[in-house]
C-alpha cells in the first residue's frame, strides 16, 4: 500500500508530456490575472491550490453524486487542471471514472463521448460529466463545436478562475439540459467554497444568471441542478405544423384550430408561460420523409432548425428518431382498413336464421336417425299412435310435433319407448325454446350481418385488396373506389375524419385488427434542452387519461357539429362503441351445449335415484 501511494502520482505525472506541460503552465500564468497577482506577493488564489479543489470536489461527489453510476472527467490540458485531476484521483473517487483530455487527446473527445453514449454506459441522469478548465476561451470553443448529443446526463463545469466573467461558458453549454458552473471563492478563514451559477436562457436579460453559494455539507443533486426552464417568459415558439391532421390538429366547422395536440399545447403553454405560432401547411407539402438523404416536410423544418418542434401525430420510427429528439409517446395510432357495412339479412331468412348451418344439419340428422330407431321399437305396439299407416315418414312427422310445440294424444305402450320419448321431448324442448327466443330477437331487434374482424378473414373475403392494392392520388378517387366496393387503407384516426366529412360514417366500418401499430410523440430539434420539461407534462397527461378524454370529447363535438348522429351525445364513446359491436349471430353448437349438458346431468341423477329406490325396495 505504501509503494502504491508513491508510485501512483509518479505514473500520473508521466502521462503529461513535458512540452505540453510547459505550454500549459505558461498559458495558465499569462491568462489568469489572479495567478499573476499571486506571483507578485498578493494572496494566493485558486490555481495554486489544487488540494483545496480536489477536497471540495470530492465532498460534492460523495454527497450530491453518491448514487452516480459512472463519472467522466474532462480537462483543458492546463497544468492547473491536471494537478487538480491528479489529486482528485488520489483522493479516492467513490465511482467508476473515465478521464479525457479535450485538447491533446489523439481521438476527438466529442466522438469518443458519442461512441461511449451509444454503448449505453454513460447516457442517463445517473451519469455525471465534469469539465475542469482554466482556459475559458479554449473551453468555449470546445463547447460551441458540439451539440448536446455528446453528453446526455448532467454536466458540471468547474472553473479554476475566480473571475465572474467565466459564467459566459454556460452560454456555450446552453444546449445541455442540466448544466451548472462552479466558480471558486475563498472564505475569510481561507476555506474554498464554490458559487453555483445556473443559466436561464429565457429569463429577462438582467436575470439570466443565478448564483448561490454551495454548502457541501448539505448539498443534494436537486440543489445543485436547478430547474432551468420553469418559466419561458412569453417566448414565441414557431411550430412546424399541418392543420389537417384529425384528431391531432385540424379545423372545425367554425374554422377554429382544435385537436388533441392543440389541447395539450394550450395547457402546457399556460403553465410554462410561452406563446406559439402554427403554420397551416408545410411549404413543400410533405409530412416528414427522407428523400435522397434530405429530410423534407415538417420534420425537415425541425431538422434544419427552421422551426422549434412538431405537435402533429408524428409516428416515432427509427430514422426520424435519429434525426430529431422525440418526446415520450403519449398516444398510439395505427393503420386500418375501412369497408362498407354489409347489407342486412333479408327478412325471408328469418325462419332459418336462429340456427347455424351445422345446428340445422345436426337436428335433421338426429331426427332421421331417431325416426328409424323409434319406428323399429313401436312396430310391436298393437295400438296405433298415428292417424294413418305406420311407416318411417309418419314416425318422423310424429316425432317432429314436439319441435313445433304440439302435444301428442297418446304414447306407445311399449315400455322401452317411454324413456326414449322423455329424453327426446326434453331435447326438443331445449331446441324449440332456443329457436323461439332467437327468432323473437331477430324479428324485434335490428340486426347486422357479420362483419370482418381479422386480417385473416379479410384475406379470404372478396374485397379489392391484396394484389389489387393501388395508391390513389386524392381522396375523391379513394371514395369512388370505396363506393364501388373497395376497402380503404388509411390511418385509423384520420379515416374517421374522412368518412365523417364525406357523409359515409354510417355506411362504413373499420376492421378490428389493425396494421402497423406505432407510437405518436412530439418532435423537437436535436439537442433541445427543454424537451424533458415537455416530456414531464406529456407523460402526466397520458398517464392520467387526459389524452383519451380529450380525444373522446373532440371527436364527439366534431360529430355533433357535422350533424352525424351515429353515436348518441348522451352516452360515452367507449360504451356506445361496445354496444355497436354486440350484433346478433345464429346459435351454434357451442351456444346451446350447456342445455344438453344440464339434460344429461339430470338424466344421470334421475337414473341414480331410480337405482337407489329399487335397491331400497328389494332390500327392505
Amino acid at each position: 500500500m505504501e509503494l502504491t501511494r508513491y508510485l501512483l502520482p509518479v505514473c500520473l505525472t508521466l502521462l503529461i508530456p513535458a512540452e505540453v506541460e510547459g505550454v500549459a503552465r505558461t498559458e495558465a500564468v499569462s491568462s489568469d490575472p489572479a495567478m499573476v497577482a499571486g506571483t507578485l506577493g498578493a494572496s494566493p488564489v485558486t490555481p495554486q491550490h489544487p488540494p483545496l479543489h480536489a477536497e471540495a470536489l470530492l465532498a460534492i461527489l460523495r454527497t450530491a453524486f453518491q448514487d452516480t453510476r459512472s463519472l467522466k472527467v474532462l480537462h483543458d490540458s492546463t497544468i492547473a487542471a491536471k494537478d487538480v485531476l491528479q489529486r482528485l484521483l488520489l483522493g479516492g473517487i467513490p465511482m467508476a471514472v473515465q478521464v479525457r483530455d479535450i485538447i491533446n487527446s489523439p481521438q476527438d473527445p466529442g466522438d469518443h463521448l458519442e461512441h461511449f453514449r451509444r454503448r449505453g454506459s454513460h447516457n442517463s441522469d445517473l451519469d455525471i460529466t465534469i469539465l475542469l478548465f482554466l482556459d475559458q476561451d479554449r473551453v468555449q470553443s470546445f463547447l460551441r463545436a458540439r451539440s448536446s448529443a455528446w453528453v446526455m446526463g448532467p454536466l458540471v463545469l468547474v472553473s479554476l478562475h475566480t473571475t465572474p466573467f467565466t459564467r459566459q461558458v454556460l452560454v456555450a453549454a446552453g444546449e445541455v439540459s442540466r448544466v451548472v458552473l462552479l466558480l471558486p471563492t475563498f472564505t475569510s478563514g481561507g476555506h474554498l467554497r464554490y458559487n453555483m451559477v445556473t443559466y436561464f436562457p429565457y429569463n429577462p436579460v438582467g436575470a439570466r444568471y443565478r448564483t448561490k453559494l454551495v454548502e457541501r455539507e448539505t448539498l443534494t443533486r436537486h440543489q445543485l441542478f436547478l430547474e432551468r426552464f420553469p418559466d419561458f417568459h412569453g417566448q414565441l415558439f414557431h411550430l412546424a405544423s399541418w392543420i389537417d391532421d384529425f384528431p391531432y390538429l385540424f379545423y372545425d366547422n367554425e374554422k377554429k384550430v382544435v385537436g388533441i395536440g392543440q389541447a395539450m399545447l394550450q395547457e402546457i403553454a399556460s403553465r410554462l408561460n410561452f406563446t406559439y405560432h402554427l403554420q397551416e401547411i408545410p411549404p413543400d407539402e410533405y409530412w416528414g420523409e427522407l428523400i435522397n438523404g434530405t429530410w423534407v416536410g415538417m420534420l425537415g423544418q425541425v431538422v434544419r432548425k427552421e422551426k422549434d418542434f412538431i405537435i402533429n401525430g408524428m409516428a416515432v420510427v427509427l430514422d426520424r428518431y435519429q434525426a430529431a429528439d422525440f418526446s415520450v409517446p403519449y398516444f398510439s395510432d395505427s393503420y386500418s382498413i375501412t369497408l362498407k357495412v354489409p347489407p342486412p339479412f333479408p327478412r325471408w331468412r328469418s325462419v332459418v336464421y336462429p340456427f347455424g348451418v351445422w345446428v340445422w344439419a345436426g337436428v335433421l340428422a338426429a331426427l332421421v336417425m331417431l325416426s328409424l330407431i323409434f319406428h323399429l321399437l313401436v312396430r310391436a305396439d298393437s295400438s296405433p299412435i298415428y292417424n294413418n299407416r305406420m311407416d318411417v315418414l309418419s314416425t318422423m312427422v310424429w316425432l317432429s310435433r314436439t319441435l313445433l310445440r304440439q302435444s301428442v294424444p297418446r304414447v306407445p305402450e311399449v315400455m322401452g319407448c317411454r324413456a326414449f320419448l322423455a329424453c327426446w321431448w326434453l331435447s326438443a324442448l331445449v331446441l324449440s325454446t332456443s329457436y323461439m327466443g332467437k327468432l323473437i330477437a331477430f324479428l324485434t331487434v335490428p340486426t347486422q350481418t357479420r362483419r370482418i374482424d381479422t386480417l385473416e378473414e379479410l384475406a379470404a373475403a372478396q374485397v379489392k385488396l391484396g394484389n389489387k392494392l393501388s395508391l390513389l392520388p386524392d381522396y375523391d378517387q379513394v371514395l369512388q373506389a370505396f363506393d364501388s366496393g373497395a376497402g380503404v387503407l388509411e390511418a385509423t384516426e384520420y379515416s374517421q375524419f374522412l368518412f365523417i366529412t364525406r357523409s359515409r360514417s354510417k355506411t362504413s366500418y373499420a376492421v378490428e385488427e389493425k396494421l402497423y401499430p406505432n407510437y405518436v410523440g412530439w418532435a423537437f430539434q436535436k439537442g433541445a434542452p427543454y424537451k424533458y420539461i415537455f416530456d414531464r407534462y406529456l407523460n402526466a397527461m397520458s398517464q392520467s387519461g387526459l389524452v383519451m378524454q380529450w380525444r373522446r370529447s373532440i371527436i364527439e363535438d366534431f360529430r355533433r357539429s357535422t350533424g352525424d348522429k351515429q353515436r348518441s351525445a348522451t352516452k360515452g364513446m367507449l360504451q356506445v362503441e361496445e354496444e355497436e359491436k354486440q350484433v346478433l349471430e345464429p346459435l351454434t353448437l357451442e351456444n346451446i351445449q350447456g342445455a344438453f349438458i344440464v339434460l344429461a346431468f339430470g338424466s344421470v341423477l334421475a337414473l341414480l335415484v331410480l337405482v337407489i329406490e329399487v335397491v331400497v325396495m328389494y332390500c327392505g
